[in-house]
C-alpha cells in the first residue's frame, strides 16, 4: 500500500530559470556599483554572497509607494 503524505524536496532551480535569476542578480549588482566583468568571472555562490553583503552594507529598507502629489495644502487662518 502507497503511503498518504508524499515526502519530496523542494524543486531545485536549473535550466532558464536559473539563467534568469543570476542575470536578474547581476544587474543588481551592477547598479549598486560593482564591475561587469568581475561578475561574469564569479560563479553563482559568489554572486549570491556578493549581493548578501551589499544588501547588508546598504541597509535595505523598503521602497515607499507614492500617490499622487505629496505636497499639503496650506490651510487660511480663518478672519472675520
Amino acid at each position: 500500500m502507497k503511503p498518504r503524505k508524499n515526502y519530496r524536496s523542494r524543486p531545485k532551480k536549473v535550466g532558464a530559470k536559473k539563467k534568469q535569476k543570476v542575470a536578474s542578480q547581476k544587474r543588481r549588482l551592477v547598479t549598486a556599483g560593482c564591475v561587469k566583468e568581475k561578475l561574469d568571472k564569479m560563479n553563482t555562490v559568489e554572486i549570491r554572497e556578493l549581493l548578501k553583503k551589499t544588501a547588508k552594507k546598504k541597509g535595505v529598507q523598503p521602497v515607499k509607494k507614492t500617490t499622487g502629489s505629496t505636497s499639503k495644502k496650506k490651510s487660511k487662518p480663518k478672519t472675520k
